[in-house]
C-alpha cells in the first residue's frame, strides 16, 4: 500500500515538474530573443554612428554578434536573399534563424515533456491500482521514445543543412538514418523525397501511438 502511495505522489510531482519546465522554456525563449535583439541594435548603432572600425569601442560592441553574422554570411541563403531583397540580410537572417532554432528546439523539448508526463501518468495509474492503464502508458512511452529519437536525429540533420551547425552530430545521425531513408526511396516522381516521406511516416506513427496508448 505504501508503495502505491509513493508511486502516486511521484507521478503527480513529475507532472507538476513538467509544467515548471515548460514555463522556464518560455522564459528562456523570451530572454534569448531580448538579448539577441539588443546586441543587434548595438551593432547597427555602431554602423550608424560611423565609429572608427579599428577602435576598441567599435570592436568590443560588435564582437558578441560577429560570430552570428559570420554564420549568416557563410550560409547558402545569404547571397540569394541579398540579390532578392536588395540589402544586407544578415540581421534579418539572425532573427529568422533564432526563431527557427527555438521552434525546432521547442518541438524536441515538448516531445521530452510528453514522455515525462507519460511516465507520470503511468506512476499515478499504478499508485491507484490500475495496473493495465499504467502498463499501457509505459508501453506508449517506450514506443514514443524510439520515434522521438528518430525524429530528433532528423531534426539535427535539418538544422545542419539550413545553418551549417552541429556538423559532426548531423553526420552520425545521417549514418543511422540512411537505412531507413533507403526504405522510403520509392524512385520515380518521389525520387529524392525519402527524407520528407520518412518524417511524415514517423509523424503518423507518433499520432497513432498517442491515440491508442494515451
Amino acid at each position: 500500500m505504501v508503495l502505491f502511495f509513493q508511486a502516486l505522489d511521484a507521478g503527480q510531482q513529475l507532472i507538476s515538474g513538467v509544467g515548471l519546465l515548460q514555463e522556464w522554456t518560455l522564459r528562456a525563449i523570451s530572454l534569448s530573443i531580448g538579448v539577441v535583439v539588443v546586441l543587434l541594435l548595438v551593432r547597427a548603432l555602431t554602423d550608424s554612428l560611423r565609429l572608427n572600425p579599428f577602435g576598441t569601442l567599435y570592436q568590443t560592441l560588435r564582437r558578441p554578434t560577429d560570430r552570428m553574422i559570420g554564420h549568416m554570411r557563410s550560409s547558402r541563403f545569404y547571397y540569394p536573399l541579398q540579390q532578392s531583397l536588395g540589402f544586407n540580410p544578415s540581421i534579418l537572417m539572425v532573427l529568422v534563424t533564432l526563431a527557427i532554432l527555438w521552434y525546432v528546439l521547442t518541438g524536441v523539448l515538448q516531445n521530452l515533456f510528453f514522455l515525462l508526463q507519460g511516465v507520470g501518468l503511468s506512476l499515478i495509474s499504478f499508485g491507484r491500482g490500475d495496473v493495465f492503464s499504467g502498463a499501457r502508458y509505459l508501453i506508449g512511452v517506450g514506443l514514443l521514445a524510439v520515434l522521438f529519437f528518430l525524429m530528433a536525429m532528423m531534426t539535427v540533420v535539418f538544422v545542419q543543412w539550413i545553418f551549417g551547425l552541429l556538423a559532426q552530430l548531423a553526420r552520425r545521425a545521417l549514418e543511422r538514418l540512411t537505412p531507413l531513408l533507403r526504405v522510403f526511396e520509392f524512385g520515380g516522381i518521389f525520387s529524392g523525397w525519402s527524407f520528407v516521406i520518412l518524417w511524415i511516416a514517423l509523424s503518423f506513427a507518433t499520432q497513432a501511438v498517442q491515440a491508442i496508448f494515451f
